[in-house]
């Protein structure tokens, strides 16, 4: 056997390996044990149906924290993409919808949320949708978020119900605090918001607010706070 002959017959052995490694290596078990680990070990709320992973793409399904149910979260990438950290991702939940890619440390993504989703996680009631984009750095854990809504919007808080016909709203993230710059609303009514949200990650529902806002309701204008945990804040007229 001549040399080349020899150093194909290697290549195409490594070759075959690695497919086979691809193909029967137990990556979902070893993933859904490194992620109950995780789970137990950081004490975070989070509980799933499956997971399912493998080399070309993963899928969550039924993943629920706190009053947060997530129906369905994918996946895509490739080995190669996984070396220069390149994954597209799907995220579906009744809250929000969550389109979107990771390369490197930067996160993009489109989302597109439900208004009574959102709102039933605070206790409330509500109508209509939000767009949005979201840019994040992992590393630096700093990033942004533009809101806009081109339809009615309704909350339903039982000291004060709110129907805007339209939304618009900027946000920072650093690290664990979300500053609302700018939440504004027009229409018959209106509002202006402003404060900032002390994130809980582990768990999201009890993230602590601290927002001050005016509204018009008509031609009577107030000023209000919404402060406290996000599953319950507590609502205050100035």
């Amino acid at each position: 056997m001549n040399k080349k002959r020899i150093i194909f017959s290697i290549i195409a052995f490594l070759c075959a390996l690695i497919v086979t490694l691809i193909v029967t290596f137990p990556l979902s078990a070893v993933a859904s044990k490194i992620i109950a680990d995780t789970v137990e070990k950081n004490k975070i709320d989070m509980r799933y149906d499956n997971i399912n992973i493998t080399f070309f793409g993963a899928d969550a399904s039924n993943i629920q924290t706190g009053p947060l149910t997530i129906k369905s979260i994918k996946l895509d990438y490739n080995p190669i993409g996984l070396l220069f950290k390149r994954v597209a991702f799907d995220v579906q939940s009744p809250a929000f919808m969550v389109t979107g890619k990771l390369s490197g440390s930067d996160l993009t993504a489109d989302i597109k949320a439900s208004v009574a989703g959102i709102a039933q996680i605070a206790g409330m009631t509500g109508s209509g949708s939000v767009s949005g984009k979201i840019q994040y750095n992992l590393n630096d854990e700093k990033g942004s978020i533009n809101l806009s809504s081109p339809n009615k919007v309704t909350f339903n808080h039982p000291l004060m119900p709110v129907a805007v016909d339209s939304l618009q709203g900027q946000a920072d993230i650093n690290k664990n605090k979300l500053t609302i710059k700018n939440l504004s609303a027009k229409g018959a009514n209106s509002l202006n918001v402003t404060g900032y949200i002390d994130l809980n990650k582990q768990k999201i529902d009890t993230s602590v607010l601290n927002i001050n806002g005016e509204a018009s309701m008509g031609n009577y204008p107030l000023k209000f706070s919404l402060t406290g945990p996000a599953r319950a804040p507590k609502f205050s007229l100035k």
